[in-house]
């Protein structure tokens, strides 16, 4: 059963559902006074000041107008709201509830005579947030027989933005109201407003389904023209030839790049300064009694004790040195001839009655400088020495100052000559001043040869042996001895190191006899060839220069071996490099020479890279090009 069936209700009816609508909100005259003549609600807005014309029931509804919203400025929005509809003013003023007799136009069957107009006052509004407006524009009259049923509320037909709230007018609608018998029913204006979602809001291009149906017209907003714009092909020549170049060059300069040679971008070595290892300090095996020195020629010398003591017949050295000064011989050479007579052996005989070296002469014969020089160093022969000396000196005193004037040309200091024999204790001397005395003798090559020889025969003295003892080493070149209260050895020895023969010079003065003097210099001698034998100086893989790259890579260059040279007590080698990379890039290739120099003998080793030198990455190349042509200056 539809409410269109239902028949009127009587007017205590209404007066009850009057009573109940109004509830609390009464006027000001109380609950049983008359009330005030009825107000159309208008949603959350009041109407303005103005009559609203009725509608007869007979008459047709109508047509609703899409409404159009004229542009406002956000700032004077509420100012023009209040213009247009008055002043809001809340509900249950003195204008009284919504009479429904009113809404129905219905009563206890009494006629009520039509009221053109209906008056409210303007009502003031609590603040609240600014709704989003929406407006709804609506044609379907109220039934005249459904006091009770409500008008549908039409579909909204444009929704706006809360950026326009302010620019938003009222819309007019149109509500039938009933009057009483059978009058028309009567329209009456009302502004709709109510809250929109705003996610209905940004939604708002899309159309719903419930639209279709919408008793009011439905205005669709079009889709932006560019929302869809045509799809222009990729392939079109505008695009492919410019892309074709750009592809053609990356290829060309990509290809170029990697495969450019690298001579302007050729590896460079960094040569590092090699120290060679010194050698230890030597620990000689001295003497226990006396003193004792051991030279290295070429590297230096060490001594015991540094006093100077009788250095008897060693003495014959400088006599030899000064005589041939004055008469040179060169090797082969026998020099002037020497007679000797029976004067000469009787003074023979006296140097042997004082118990002085001496050899026989002969008689009616003669002995050449050169055999008289044998005899003095060979056999120490006092009354040869002195032959030689009285025939160019004419005193011991004026042969002493020859000597003295030779041994300080020659730099021999230390030593102290006062006659040619050395029988005078005054001739005296230091072991290290005697190894720098040995060097100037051997230097001469006629004594060099005579004091090498273990024996000579000599006319008129026979066989004459060396008083060295140590000739029978091998490798002992001489020199002389010397004795007077205690023994003295002044001597020189070759040692071969490797490849390298090396002059080693002894001097062990104040022995206690023969044997003791003999001991004490091959004991230095043994030390000496043991610490001279050859230690790696720079050893293997030592690094001596590092390859570099401008790509970054760093491979070392390297000794391939041990470079060994000869030193002695803290000596040192120099060393040298050399560089030749060329082309070489594998690990192991030969990129150069170290030259390793000592004081004796010097050595080359060869030079290897340690690692392969790599050749620059594709990205390096790609990145490079300047460097690669030689164009970055």
């Amino acid at each position: 059963m539809s409410l269109a069936d239902t028949p009127p209700p009587s007017r205590r009816a209404l007066r009850a559902a009057r009573m109940e609508a109004s509830g609390s909100a009464t006027g000001p005259e109380g609950p049983d006074k008359t009330p005030k003549e009825p107000i159309v609600e208008a949603g959350a807005a009041g109407l303005g000041e103005g009559p609203i014309e009725s509608v007869p029931d007979a008459a047709p509804p109508a047509p609703a107008e899409p409404f159009v919203a004229p542009p406002m400025s956000a700032a004077p929005a509420a100012a023009s709201a209040e213009s247009v509809f008055g002043a809001p003013s809340p509900v249950g003023t003195d204008s009284g509830p919504l009479q429904l007799e009113d809404l129905f136009g219905l009563g206890d069957g009494e006629e009520r005579p039509a009221r053109s107009t209906v008056t409210r006052p303007n009502y003031a509004r609590t603040s609240a947030p600014e709704p989003v407006f929406a407006f709804t524009a609506s044609a379907a009259p109220v039934s005249p027989t459904s006091p009770v049923e409500s008008v549908p509320a039409a579909e909204p037909t444009l929704t706006m933005p809360r950026a326009r709230e302010a620019e938003v007018a009222p819309v007019t609608a149109t509500q039938t109201l009933a009057t009483s018998g059978d009058e028309e029913p009567a329209e009456r204006s009302r502004v709709a407003l109510t809250w929109v979602d705003e996610a209905s809001v940004a939604l708002g291009w899309r159309v719903g389904p419930d639209l279709a149906t919408a008793t009011s017209p439905y205005v669709p907003v079009e889709n932006d023209l560019l929302a869809n714009p045509p799809r222009r092909s990729p392939f079109r020549p505008g695009v492919l030839a410019p892309a074709g170049a750009t592809a053609a060059f990356l290829a060309a300069y990509a290809a170029t790049t990697l495969l450019w040679p690298l001579h302007a971008v050729a590896p460079t070595v960094e040569s590092i300064q090699v120290e060679s290892v010194p050698a230890a300090a030597t620990a000689l095996p001295w003497p226990g009694v006396g003193g004792a020195a051991v030279s290295v020629r070429g590297v230096g010398a060490v001594a015991s004790s540094a006093d100077a003591v009788p250095m008897a017949s060693i003495t014959k050295v400088v006599t030899a040195l000064v005589v041939l000064e004055e008469m040179p011989l060169s090797p082969g050479e026998q020099g002037p001839e020497f007679r000797f007579g029976w004067g000469d052996r009787s003074r023979y005989w006296n140097y042997r009655a004082n118990g002085e070296s001496a050899l026989d002469v002969p008689v009616g014969g003669s002995l050449t400088q050169y055999q008289l020089l044998e005899g003095m160093l060979i056999g120490s022969a006092n009354n040869y020495a002195d032959r030689l000396a009285g025939n160019l000196w004419p005193s011991d005193s004026v042969f002493a100052d020859a000597a003295m004037r030779w041994l300080t040309a020659h730099g021999v200091n230390g030593v102290t000559v006062v006659e040619p024999t050395g029988m005078d204790p005054g001739n005296t001397a230091s072991p290290d001043s005697l190894l720098v005395l040995a060097d100037k003798a051997l230097a001469n090559p006629v004594i060099a040869e005579i004091v090498a020889k273990p024996s000579v025969e000599l006319p008129g003295a026979g066989l004459v042996e060396n008083t060295n003892g140590l000739l029978a080493d091998p490798g002992v070149i001489g020199i002389k001895t010397g004795t007077l209260d205690m023994w003295n050895l002044l001597s020189a020895k070759n040692l071969t190191i490797g490849d390298t023969v090396v002059r080693v010079t002894a001097s062990v003065l104040g022995q206690p006899d023969d044997g003791a003097r003999l001991q004490a210099s091959r004991a230095l001698y043994a030390q000496v060839e043991q610490e001279l034998q050859p230690r790696p100086s720079v050893a293997a893989g030592t690094t001596a220069g590092i390859v570099e790259t401008k790509w970054g890579e760093q491979v070392d260059i390297v000794t391939a071996g041990d470079a060994s040279v000869i030193l002695w007590n803290g000596g040192a080698a120099t060393v040298e490099s050399t560089f030749s990379l060329g082309e070489s890039r594998e690990k192991g290739d030969k990129v150069g020479t170290l030259s390793v120099a000592g004081p004796l003998d010097s050595t080359e080793v060869e030079l290897e890279l340690a690692e392969e030198v790599e050749g620059p990455s594709a990205w390096w190349r790609l990145t490079h090009p300047l460097d690669l042509f030689g164009l970055s200056g």
